[in-house]
C-alpha cells in the first residue's frame, strides 16, 4: 500500500477521531490494523506529519496530536540566549556532534524524514516554507539520535532562537539564492547520514552553521557582549566551504 494511500486514511481517521491537540494517538500497532494499511506505510504517513509540525512523538511517551510543546522557561540564562550569536554559538556545540551521533544511530525510518525534509526544503519557493523545513530538517537529525537528553538540549536552544529577534533576521538573510545553497548544504549533512559516515556528517553541519554566523555577522547584528562563535579550529574544509559560500554570495545563508 501506498505511503499517500496510508497517509488518506490517517487523515480520515483523525478527523473522525475528533482529537484535539495534546490527545494521543493510538499505538502504531493498533493504528495499522484500524486502518487496514502497512506498518511501513504507516510510519512514513506519521513521519510526514511530524516534520509538517501536525503531530510530535515524546521518546517513551506515545504521538500526540499538535506542535510539540515548548521547552520549560529556564529564566535565568534567557537573557544571554536570545543573543543570535550566543544561539548560533550553542547550535555550532551542539548540532555537529548531533549530527555525527545520527550518523552511528539512525533507524532507516530517521533517515528517510531527514532525507525528505531536505529534500522539501530545496522545493520551497518562499521564506515561510522554507523556515519550517528548515527546522524539520534539524529536528529530524536531533531525533534520530534517539538520546532523550540531547534532544531537550537542542530543543531548549530551538526554544531560545524563538525568542530572539531570528524573524527580522531570517527575513534578511534568506534570499532565494541563500536558501538554495542552504538546501545544497541540507543534502550534504543528509547524504552522510545516510552512508553512515559520521566524520562527513559532522564537517558538513559545521560547515553549514558556519555560514549563518557570517550570514548574521555579514548583517551587522548587535553582538550585546556575545563573542564570536570559536571556529577556528574547524576543520579546514568546513572553513573552506564557509569561506567560498560569503565570497560567491555574501555569507547570506538561511538558519
Amino acid at each position: 500500500m501506498s505511503t499517500s494511500h496510508a497517509a488518506g486514511r490517517l487523515e480520515a481517521h483523525l478527523r473522525d477521531a475528533g482529537l484535539a491537540p495534546g490527545d494521543r494517538l493510538l499505538p502504531e500497532r493498533q493504528l495499522t490494523e484500524r486502518l487496514g494499511v502497512s506498518r511501513r506505510a504507516l510510519r512514513e504517513a506519521l513521519g510526514e506529519l511530524e516534520l509538517q509540525g501536525r503531530i510530535w512523538r515524546g521518546v517513551g511517551q506515545g504521538t500526540f496530536l499538535g506542535p510539540r510543546p515548548a521547552v520549560p522557561p529556564r529564566p535565568e540564562p534567557r537573557a544571554r540566549a536570545a543573543n543570535p550569536l550566543a544561539v548560533m554559538e550553542a547550535r555550532l556545540t551542539l548540532e555537529p556532534a548531533l549530527a555525527a551521533l545520527a550518523a552511528h544511530k539512525a533507524t532507516a525510518e530517521d533517515v528517510q524524514a531527514i532525507s525528505r525534509a531536505a529534500r522539501r526544503g530545496a522545493e520551497t519557493r518562499d521564506q515561510d516554507s522554507w523556515g519550517q523545513w528548515d527546522g524539520a530538517f534539524h529536528g529530524a537529525i536531533a531525533r534520530a539520535c534517539h538520546n532523550p537528553l540531547l534532544q531537550a538540549a537542542f530543543e531548549q536552544v530551538e526554544a531560545s532562537r524563538a525568542r530572539t529577534g531570528w524573524g527580522r533576521l531570517r527575513a534578511a538573510i534568506t534570499t532565494a539564492p541563500m536558501r538554495q545553497a542552504s538546501a545544497l548544504q541540507h543534502q550534504a549533512i543528509a547524504a552522510a547520514i545516510a552512508d553512515r559516515d559520521a566524520a562527513a556528517a559532522q564537517r558538513a553541519m559545521r560547515a553549514h552553521l558556519r555560514a549563518v554566523v557570517l550570514a548574521i555577522q555579514s548583517e551587522d547584528t548587535d553582538g550585546d557582549d556575545t563573542t564570536e562563535p570559536r571556529t577556528q579550529h574547524a576543520d579546514h574544509d568546513a572553513g573552506t566551504a564557509a569561506t567560498t559560500e560569503r565570497a560567491q554570495a555574501r555569507g547570506k545563508t538561511s538558519p
